[in-house]
């Protein structure tokens, strides 16, 4: 039995306007509670922290949601955004009730929402990491590295939050004081620094290697307005208007994708190299091919 065929699709939280709506609230309420606490009109830290909190929540939750509207790790960045959340609700629990609890409470309270926080912030980076799709060397390279490094940062950093002696006795004994965080210094470094090369290295590939996904490019069609029926020569994937009668058009165009997200452009193997799953015939959009013979031969009347 082959595997279902997805097409790519705008994610609930990127199409819901109600959504975003709340996010763009959250975020100007948290900046507005910054301005009154400087203007020391707001006294009480605690509001400011939560506002912070949740603003930051709202910001990784759209990260991930537009990761997964381009087709890519749609359950891996819905996961991610439930951990983050849940370590939101850990935080803010903290902040509000910090009082009530002695220091070794709070300490096991802190480590808990570290422990969500730390696993959402990686899934989400790692999205937004291994999204973009090329065959270049060089960028795989650097996009594995970036991938490595932060997953086994990102893998010690639980470790430490659930075993922070071995962890300290790993850095400082094992490993040396010094030696550590020259270590922990160049991953950080490699990791930053490849993360704002790839997208610059995906740039200057993308007209030799290009996946040739029109989703989200712009292409001339042409169509009849369905109010007035006039012509319309538009551009996909931004908004146009009917030249008659001012009806506002969008075209979007989608391309088949496998269920693990790889585009079916040009595919020529009946198999997805990225999962193995079998794509029917039909799936494997490739683009109409003009013949030299073809080319030659005039119109006819």
């Amino acid at each position: 039995m082959t595997e279902p065929i997805i097409r790519t699709g705008r994610d609930s939280i990127v199409s819901s306007r109600m959504a975003l709506r709340a996010f763009l609230v959250l975020v100007a309420g948290s900046a507005m509670l910054g301005l009154l606490y400087i203007l020391d009109v707001v006294q009480d830290t605690r509001l400011i922290a939560s506002g912070a909190t949740l603003a930051v929540g709202c910001l990784a939750t759209l990260v991930a949601a537009l990761v997964a509207d381009h087709g890519r790790f749609p359950r891996a960045m819905r996961a991610s955004t439930v951990v983050g959340w849940v370590g939101v609700a850990v935080w803010l629990f903290m902040i509000w009730f910090e009082s009530a609890f002695d220091w070794r409470d709070r300490e096991v309270i802190a480590r808990i929402g570290g422990a969500f926080t730390l696993c959402a912030v990686w899934g989400i980076f790692s999205g937004v990491t291994l999204a973009p799709r090329s065959s270049g060397s060089a960028v795989v390279a650097v996009r594995w590295t970036v991938f490595g490094l932060s997953t086994f940062w990102a893998a010690f950093g639980e470790f430490a939050l659930a075993q922070p002696d071995v962890a300290e006795w790993i850095l400082d004994t094992l490993i040396g004081q010094q030696w550590s965080g020259r270590i922990i210094g160049a991953s950080a470094v490699m990791v930053g620094a490849g993360s704002l090369a790839q997208p610059v290295m995906l740039r200057l590939s993308a007209s030799k290697e290009g996946e040739g996904a029109i989703r989200g490019r712009r292409a001339r069609v042409s169509l009849g307005c369905p109010r007035c029926g006039a012509a319309c020569a538009l551009e996909t994937n931004t908004d146009g208007a009917c030249p008659a009668c001012k009806l506002s058009i969008r075209v979007e165009v989608d391309e088949p994708r496998c269920s693990c997200g790889f585009l079916l452009y040009g595919l020529d193997s009946p198999a997805c190299p990225e999962c193995g799953a079998m794509i029917p015939e039909a799936l494997r959009w490739r683009a109409a091919a003009v013949t030299p013979s073809q080319a030659s031969t005039p119109p006819s009347p």
